[in-house]
């Protein structure tokens, strides 16, 4: 009888480090390591046959291509967040002022249409967006006038909505929210090359709010004056925010002048402090010149870098290990200009 029994403890013991391996750190929910990564696309087009959103379904395959395309008219496509928990879909569309939601994610078609649209009017010029699924809000940078959009238990709206402002010390772009800390980064656009972090979003009272903590991103500075922060994503089980920069948005060589800093150990920054990025990818065998948006899969297996450069009209793949002047390890040469991307598995 004690072989059965040691047999037994043997695979209960074997079954829980498998199941344990299978598990996020961060929240512990489920996500395995062979589960294939799917990645949504927001494309910036106003003409009215265009697809302003794209979902490549093997985004870790070695061909990248759209499984999807879908000409929803959501003009001047922004912000797109896909909340797997929700099954549930947020698109902004910066011309029209307004946020596409659908609730059925998993099961969209060449013909889909959004469950609902928000409209709000006040939304001058959305970019990125940002949400706390334990709350139900979503946060938009609203950049020309310097503050975050909240739009509370949205996931029930639909129609007209003024959205509540939180004001900001200078113009945000890139928003990424830690749900493992229950805080929003914000990355702050033009010259300022710093990014503003604030504990508990959702409770934030109306009108300023000041950082619980800022840093500037110094050292590097790839494009000195002309440096510009845009795009940024967290790796909450390394620890690690990537961030990217577009370098000057027209001009001589503004579609070679991007790059991406990699900061790691971002829990022992300190307040108001410098700091250099632990990499760079930047150079002209990157390919990255606006690099506008940012997305990892930061899976074990995995450690993928998704860029959507915008310039050059691609969707850039690199390693978490990538530094220095490095080509891309695959990418996708679009018909249309990426704006936004986020990924889900």
């Amino acid at each position: 009888m004690k072989k059965p029994l040691l047999r037994f403890a043997i695979l209960i013991c074997f079954g829980t480090v498998f199941l344990s391996a299978c598990f996020k750190k961060s929240d512990f929910e489920p996500v395995l390591m062979t589960t294939t990564a799917r990645l949504f696309i927001s494309n910036s087009e106003s003409a009215s046959g265009a697809f302003n959103l794209q979902i490549i379904k093997a985004a870790d395959s070695t061909v990248l291509l759209p499984s999807l395309q879908i000409n929803n008219g959501a003009q001047d496509g922004n912000g797109i967040l896909f909340v797997p928990t929700k099954n549930i879909l947020f698109q902004l569309s910066r011309a029209q002022r307004s946020i596409r939601v659908y609730t059925s994610a998993n099961t969209l078609f060449e013909a889909s249409l959004p469950t609902n649209i928000i409209l709000d009017s006040t939304l001058t010029s959305g970019r990125e967006i940002a949400y706390d699924a334990n709350n139900d809000v979503l946060f938009v940078a609203n950049n020309t006038d310097s503050t975050l959009r909240v739009y509370e238990k949205v996931s029930t709206l639909n129609g007209k909505y003024v959205s509540k402002k939180l004001k900001l010390s200078a113009e945000p772009w890139g928003i990424v929210f830690d749900k493992t800390q229950n805080r929003l980064f914000v990355v702050m656009d033009k010259n300022a090359l710093r990014v503003e972090v604030f504990n508990n979003p959702s409770g934030r009272a109306i009108w300023r709010i000041i950082p619980d903590l800022r840093f500037f991103i110094n050292g590097y500075k790839t494009n000195g004056v002309s440096a510009r922060l845009h795009g940024i994503a967290y790796a909450p089980q390394r620890d690690m925010l990537f961030v990217t920069e577009i370098g000057s948005a027209s001009g001589n060589n503004f579609n070679k002048d991007g790059g991406i800093y990699i900061i790691e150990k971002v829990s022992r920054i300190t307040n108001n402090s410098s700091i250099l990025a632990t990499r760079t990818i930047y150079g002209p065998n990157t390919e990255l010149g606006n690099p506008v948006d940012i997305a990892i899969d930061e899976r074990n297996t995995k450690g993928f870098i998704y860029v959507a450069e915008k310039a050059n009209k691609k969707i850039l793949v690199f390693g978490f290990g990538d530094n220095g002047n490095v080509s891309p390890i695959r990418d996708y040469t679009s018909s249309f200009s990426p704006e936004a991307i986020d990924i889900g598995y």
